[in-house]
């Protein structure tokens, strides 16, 4: 299927894949980033909650811990135990009497001493070097008389660590507490004076114990806590059935399902575990995400129906507008757009059938113009038969003068035949200057015979500007207006010349008098078409005026020097002209 290009769209889909690109897509956007943004920060709050939870549990656990580690020093305070323990009962007379003597100090007040201010202990034990029976006493009233612990792990652990306390995990107390798993803290104890091993002290705590320091904690469904000794034996979980079993067997640390945060106690190297399941912990976001979802969905397609009732209601006008146009197109102006609204299109509708309306009434005017101008060519057809018919009479009365040797008649009949011939001959826009001088010498010559001689022409064309080109008829109205307004007084002699020749502009026509001038007034109403002159030809200066600046542009035309007593100067500015057909066009302007 060929794909359209967006440009080549209609407008209305355009308008639509507009709205739905600058409403939907921000939607979908706005949505999916507060959806993230949400589960970022939930993940961020709740991270941050159970670190400091597993810190609160480290506190509280190290708290614990550093007390068993001080009970395990009370040997080291305590000089008539550390004298016991140093006894060589081989020495004495009545060994066994002197073996209960000191169990009953050891039990009674040693061990007594410190069950009374430590409630926590489960059980405490010295396995004293000088004696193959362990001192021993706890909550349980059967002993396991016959137990050595010497070969296990957490016992050779104590004992590698001379002289210092060590933190034991999980195990089994198989001496007094008859196999329950306990957590001990043991120290060697050796003999201050002489650093001689006198035996071992035992200090043992139940998981109940850490499950007392946490009381009231309550992670949540979505989250467990555990502790977890060095062997990763579970010593404590919110889990219950989980104590004692291996972490390892219970979760995968690299589980994408889960968050693992755990910190490690620097005193006793357990670590404190928070391990919280993704998809409990995210349930109130997931809410969140599924509403959101709604919102958008249902925001979706009420932005799509706004978006497809929009863009209708603008198109569907340029559609008329569009298809009013193709019938103007073909020819078809009897069109008119019904638009009943203000907006930017309805002003396009009426300004469209104010065109059509215009273009009718031009199409009219034309074909009025039009019919004018065939009267007008058929009328003027008819009128050439005038100027023929006069040209024709005329030679035939000045051979007749002539023939009698009337000069003067002779004379005024020539320039008046040639004046005929010059509008009879020439029906083209453009002539000669050298023409264009003769038809103004016959003209004047006229003028002369008509005034009795009551002013002098004179006349200059260069030789150059001849041969060249001009409108037909640009001087006729400045001599007519110069003679027939300029020269007012009949008593007074005037003087009126005509000068042709090359400028810097093109070609020069000067026309000046010395008549009684103008002032600025009457020249303004002179050149205004819409005031005229009284008495003054007008219309045929500010025809020559016009023609030029058509043909020609604004940089030719006519300028009027003048002042009111003082006479007239005519300057008419025209281009250089060769001889050709069609001057206007600018072939043969230089």
């Amino acid at each position: 299927m060929r794909l359209i290009r967006f440009k080549d769209r209609s407008m209305n889909q355009k308008l639509f894949l507009t709205y739905v690109f600058l409403i939907i897509i921000p939607l979908i956007l706005i949505g999916s980033i507060s959806y993230y943004y949400s589960i970022s920060f939930l993940e961020g709050r709740i991270v941050h909650s159970f670190k400091e939870l597993n810190r609160q549990m480290t506190t509280s656990t190290d708290a614990f811990l550093k007390n068993m580690l001080r009970v395990s020093e009370t040997p080291f305070y305590d000089q008539e135990l550390l004298n016991i323990l140093s006894k060589d009962y081989g020495t004495f007379e009545y060994p066994i009497y002197e073996k209960s003597s000191d169990y009953k100090y050891i039990n009674d007040e040693f061990f007594r001493k410190i069950f009374l201010f430590n409630n926590d202990i489960d059980s405490l034990v010295i396995y004293a070097d000088n004696n193959e029976v362990a001192y021993r006493k706890g909550y349980q009233v059967i002993y396991n008389y016959d137990y050595q612990p010497f070969d296990e792990p957490w016992f050779r652990q104590i004992e590698a660590k001379r002289g210092q306390p060590v933190v034991v995990g999980l195990h089994p107390e198989k001496q007094v507490s008859m196999g329950s798993s306990v957590m001990s803290v043991g120290q060697v104890i050796v003999d201050p004076a002489t650093n001689q091993k006198l035996g071992t002290f035992i200090v043992n705590f139940r998981d109940g114990t850490l499950r007392k320091l946490y009381q009231g904690l309550n992670p949540g469904p979505e989250a467990e806590q555990m502790i977890v000794d060095e062997n990763n034996k579970i010593l404590f979980s919110t889990v219950s059935r989980a104590i004692g079993l291996n972490l390892e067997d219970q979760v995968r640390q690299d589980d994408p399902e889960y968050y693992i945060v755990h910190n490690t106690s620097a005193i006793s190297g357990w670590k404190f575990y928070s391990i919280i399941h993704k998809q409990a912990m995210f349930h109130e976001v997931y809410q969140i995400r599924n509403f959101i979802a709604v919102i958008v969905g249902i925001t979706i397609i009420t932005a799509f129906c706004v978006a497809l009732l929009v863009s209708r209601g603008i198109t569907n006008p340029i559609k008329q507008l569009s298809r009013m146009m193709r019938r103007v197109e073909i020819g078809d102006f009897n069109v008119n757009i019904d638009m009943n609204r203000q907006d930017e299109i309805g002003r396009l509708g009426y300004a469209f059938n104010a065109m059509t309306k215009e273009i009718q009434q031009l199409i009219a005017r034309i074909k009025e113009e039009e019919h004018q101008k065939r009267s007008a060519e058929l009328n003027a057809l008819q009128a050439q038969i005038n100027p023929h018919f006069l040209y024709n009479t005329l030679s035939v009365v000045r051979w007749m003068s002539q023939a009698q040797m009337a000069d003067n008649i002779t004379e005024t009949l020539d320039s008046l035949i040639g004046l005929l011939a010059f509008s009879a001959r020439n029906t083209k826009e453009f002539v000669s200057i050298e023409e264009e001088m003769a038809f103004i010498q016959n003209y004047v010559t006229l003028l002369e015979l008509r005034y009795y001689n009551t002013f002098e022409a004179t006349y200059h064309v260069e030789a150059e500007v001849r041969h060249y080109q001009t409108l037909k008829f640009i001087v006729q109205p400045f001599v007519e207006n110069a003679i027939f307004h300029g020269f007012a007084d009949e008593k007074h002699t005037y003087r009126l010349s005509i000068d042709v020749r090359r400028h810097e502009k093109g070609v020069r026509f000067m026309i000046k008098d010395n008549g009684i001038g103008m002032s600025h007034e009457q020249i303004e109403r002179l050149m205004d078409k819409g005031k005229g002159q009284q008495g003054m030809n007008s219309i045929g200066v500010r025809n020559v005026s016009e023609r030029i600046q058509l043909h020609f542009g604004p940089q030719y035309g006519v300028q009027i020097h003048t002042l009111s007593g003082e006479g007239t100067t005519i300057f008419i500015d025209i281009p250089v002209l060769i001889n050709t057909e069609e001057p206007s066009a600018k072939e043969g302007i230089r």
